[in-house]
């Protein structure tokens, strides 16, 4: 088994995550030209400099790094004189950091960087949505060597994992600790949002409202059922992926504190974790930017009077704040099987009631918590849908 782990830059991190499982490492820089699969003000700053220093220490302990370039989206820049520019001067830097290998999701940013710098060795994203087997073909046909599978379309097809094993010699790599819903319809939308909200273009605005993520997480506490659905891979069902051939299991969030990226290494390289699986997701307390971004953080990602109403903003600032949920690992056992024939795009969850009887034996939420928090998450979707929240 290998595990790709995030890195959150943090100096008590490479200590804490070396593990003879842990083969890959990955991040990238706040905020670049391409930009990546998060916003910038959900992540923590960093200089070029440390990142050159902490990739060092990386290698120091036999583990590859690999720089995020998997914006879904760079609003055609990629193909003007200027945008050229920006890109092979983000790839030279790369290159003098010793850099092992690059992340992507646009075709077209593989093939240019293959072609400048062919020593680099190339991932696809999630965000690429690989979730056939002639997607998959034409992607290593680039020279891709590892394909990220979808996300939301595969981690619980093993029909189709199977079909694309057997079509593909790279190696195959599946998200574990996701909480994203299974074929969620919001999944390209997101992506493009978040891409966007990490580019360094002169005239983007940093601020963002990320109705995508307020929507899902509504979902989750007003129908907890979606807690079960969710794309995840607990640690104990590892090897039943392994026995389809997924050759590696991705980490995340780079946006979490080291304790927290630390638990989830080694939850899934022990292939255990008694207790709460939830433990194991991304959570507000967990999130390294709210506690260490500064006014200057705050201010430039949130002080924007001319794009947003600041006053009823503030009055919302409660809903970032953990998900008080208990998602009993114990109860789980057995939960896969059901997967291994059955294929959910061809029924309704209505119909079928698999993943509500483990919703209701095995999530627990905090009634108070739950009543509050769904009035919150309405008031604001309702806020944002109408444009009240833009308006003073």
């Amino acid at each position: 088994m290998k595990l790709t782990v995030p890195t959150n830059w943090q100096d008590d991190l490479v200590a804490r995550i070396k593990r003879p499982q842990v083969d890959t490492v990955f991040g990238k820089l706040r905020e670049d030209f391409v930009g990546g699969g998060r916003p910038s003000l959900a992540l923590p700053g960093i200089t070029k400099a440390k990142v050159a220093a902490h990739i060092k220490a990386i290698h120091g302990q036999g583990m590859k790094f690999h720089y995020l370039l998997n914006s879904s989206c760079l609003g055609n820049r990629e193909v003007t004189r200027s945008g050229q520019n920006r890109i092979t001067k983000l790839l030279s830097w790369l290159a003098e950091i010793n850099v092992d290998g690059i992340v992507v999701t646009i075709p077209y940013l593989l093939e240019l960087a293959k072609r400048r710098y062919p020593k680099f060795k190339f991932s696809v994203s999630c965000f690429a949505n690989v979730n056939s087997v002639e997607k998959a073909k034409f992607w290593e046909g680039l020279g891709a060597s590892v394909i990220t599978l979808s996300l939301v379309e595969a981690n619980r097809n093993f029909r189709l994992l199977e079909k694309i094993r057997k079509s593909v010699a790279c190696e195959l790599q599946l998200i574990v600790n996701e909480i994203c819903i299974q074929d969620c319809p919001m999944y390209f939308y997101h992506n493009n949002t978040t891409s966007h909200s990490s580019q360094q273009v002169s005239g983007n605005n940093p601020f963002m409202i990320d109705y995508c993520r307020l929507i899902c997480k509504y979902r989750r506490i007003a129908n907890p059922i979606n807690f079960i659905r969710a794309a995840w891979i607990r640690p104990e069902d590892l090897t039943v992926y392994e026995n389809v051939g997924i050759d590696r299991f991705k980490l995340v969030d780079r946006c979490m504190n080291t304790d927290a990226i630390a638990l989830a290494v080694e939850a899934y390289s022990n292939r255990s974790y008694p207790g709460n699986l939830n433990d194991l997701f991304s959570n507000a307390s967990k999130n390294l930017w709210i506690k260490k971004s500064g006014f200057l953080h705050k201010f430039k990602y949130f002080m924007h009077p001319f794009a947003i109403n600041i006053f009823k903003m503030f009055k919302h600032r409660g809903i970032v704040r953990d998900t008080l949920v208990y998602i009993d690992n114990s109860k789980l056992d057995g939960f896969i099987d059901h997967f291994l024939n059955e294929d959910c795009r061809y029924k309704s969850c209505k119909d079928c009631g698999y993943c509500q009887k483990f919703a209701d034996s095995a999530v627990k939420l905090d009634p108070e918590f739950r009543k509050q928090a769904i009035k919150q998450y309405e008031d604001l979707i309702e806020q944002t849908v109408s444009g009240d929240i833009f308006k003073y």
